[in-house]
């Protein structure tokens, strides 16, 4: 059993707040087209933040504030999570009609961080990077967002959504998880629903 990190927590509590884009695609941006725009420009935000981050002139707030909870990869000049949150989630919206979007991004935002906590605090089963045992939790967290949803879609959809979401967390695909497990996740509910 390991400890997790404050940094690793305060990470897993911003993830997790953004659940906030699927909310926002249900009670605000209600169109596809304004949610779009709103995510489009987040992102345009997002990466003005990744350039201020990267630059030697303004880059002192960043490392004073933020520097903590990034990771070894991000420090050396990458996109952080949350930008890939952000592309992720404009890439599912496109892409991937509703409701089959919504409920892959409340994946992403409550199974994805199941799948972190779990696998640093009982890492069983070592997939590379990744553990069985996170990406269990995975499973379960996307089971127990799914039961909000069951009554507009079938059980089964739902489950072989969450499933989808747990494989695109364990394994990489070369594609970050904030992007895979929202898109394949929605696409394989909304194939499924498609043939049953």
């Amino acid at each position: 059993m390991a400890n997790i990190g404050y940094n690793e927590i305060f990470r897993k509590f911003i993830h997790v707040l953004s659940a906030i884009i699927p909310l926002s695609h249900i009670y605000v941006f209600k169109e596809k087209i304004d949610m779009i725009l709103f995510l489009s420009l987040m992102l345009i935000f997002c990466f003005f933040i990744e350039d201020a981050r990267n630059n030697p002139k303004t880059n002192k707030v960043f490392k004073k504030y933020l520097f903590f909870m990034m990771r070894n990869f991000e420090k050396k000049g990458n996109l952080t999570g949350a930008t890939w949150v952000f592309v992720g989630s404009l890439f599912s919206i496109i892409i991937v009609p509703s409701p089959f979007c919504i409920i892959a991004l409340f994946f992403l935002s409550v199974g994805d961080t199941f799948a972190a906590i779990i696998g640093i605090k009982y890492p069983y089963f070592k997939i590379g990077e990744k553990t069985l045992s996170g990406s269990l939790a995975c499973f379960i967290a996307c089971l127990g967002v799914s039961l909000i949803f069951n009554e507009i879609l079938d059980i089964e959809i739902l489950i072989i959504g969450a499933l989808v979401a747990s494989i695109a967390e364990l394994i990489s695909f070369n594609i970050n998880d904030n992007v895979s497990i929202p898109l394949f996740s929605g696409c394989s509910m909304y194939i499924v629903s498609m043939i049953i």
